[in-house]
């Protein structure tokens, strides 16, 4: 094999902590810090009553600077690899137009509410939903209820039904990002870590835009919200860097391109094997494959059908002519 699992993870783990990602990717973030900078510059209050196009743009800079982000670390936007990655810009897209809907708030205010909840849901789904960690859920229904008892007076019932919806959202993207942090030092990664604190905030961006609106005028609000948002989507994006997810993805599709290179370079050593070990053989590769998908956060049976090791393999068999995988010894009879 090229590489082994435990070296391609161990690398994963040192260019991941935080120094190491912002000196490696300094120069791809710089287009997302200098516009935030410029929008906080040019509307330092809130603007909530603004709705032009000048406003709408300079508020989703940011967002188009970290998908250009992703892009520029390395995505592949065909097959199965980089699902983490597709996952995560798939949100990011969804938050762009979430924050060109509530630029015009008086007509698309749900509608951006909307867009929101999608872009969790997919941050959720990218998370997965391995270990599944149920004693957390206490936790999360905690800020409901506080929310609850905080906006269920000023809020009329269509809107309200939206509104609980998305804080029970987001409260499920942030339980899958903290049940998927593992605290044990051979699992920890920091994309992890980065997702869940990314979480949190958006939560914390969320819960200061409703007391803001709903219930009392804050001091800096454009400044509370607008700060805490843009961490928040920028520690998600960051979370894509050497993905823990995709790193072991490709690891899969390592073992499989191996395998068929293996086939096609030792054609004539495989004449002399006998059939029944040659599947012995691939069917133990395909084993161990599996065993490590099942470890991870993907599902296995999205792996079976994804993948198709097994498949890729008997199509190339049967491509091979039949003489070589029969002993010499069995080609008399």
């Amino acid at each position: 094999m090229s590489m082994t699992k435990s070296t391609i993870l161990g690398q994963t783990n040192i260019l991941t902590k935080l120094p190491n990602v912002i000196k490696c990717n300094g120069p791809k973030l710089v287009p997302f810090f200098k516009t935030v900078a410029i929008f906080f510059i040019l509307f330092p209050k809130s603007k909530y009553k603004t709705a032009d196009v000048f406003y709408l743009t300079f508020k989703c800079l940011p967002i188009c600077s970290l998908i250009l982000f992703i892009l520029l670390n390395g995505i592949n936007l065909r097959g199965f690899e980089y699902s983490y990655s597709r996952r995560i810009l798939t949100g990011l897209a969804f938050s762009l137009l979430g924050d060109a809907l509530l630029v015009y708030d008086h007509s698309f205010f749900i509608h951006g509410i909307l867009a929101f909840g999608i872009s969790h849901i997919l941050y959720a789904s990218a998370y997965g939903m391995r270990p599944l960690r149920g004693f957390m859920l206490p936790f999360m229904f905690l800020p409901l209820i506080v929310i609850y008892l905080m906006l269920s007076g000023v809020l009329y019932k269509p809107l309200s039904y939206v509104i609980y919806a998305y804080i029970f959202l987001t409260m499920f993207m942030i339980w899958r990002a903290m049940a998927r942090i593992k605290i044990d030092n051979n699992e920890w990664t920091w994309t992890r870590f980065y997702s869940f604190i990314g979480g949190i905030l958006f939560a914390t961006s969320d819960a200061l835009l409703a007391l803001d609106r709903f219930v009392t005028p804050l001091v800096h609000s454009q400044i509370l919200v607008m700060t805490t948002y843009y961490a928040a989507q920028l520690l998600i994006a960051l979370s894509v860097v050497d993905s823990h997810e995709d790193v072991e993805m490709n690891f899969c599709v390592i073992q499989e391109t191996d395998i068929i290179k293996a086939i096609q370079e030792n054609g004539k050593l495989l004449s002399q094997m006998h059939r029944d070990d040659l599947i012995a053989l691939l069917s133990a590769k395909h084993a161990y494959i599996k065993q490590t998908v099942a470890n991870t956060q993907i599902k296995t049976r999205f792996m079976e059908k994804t993948v198709q090791i097994g498949q890729n393999i008997d199509l190339f068999l049967s491509r091979t002519p039949v003489m070589l995988l029969v002993k010499p010894a069995e080609q008399k009879d």
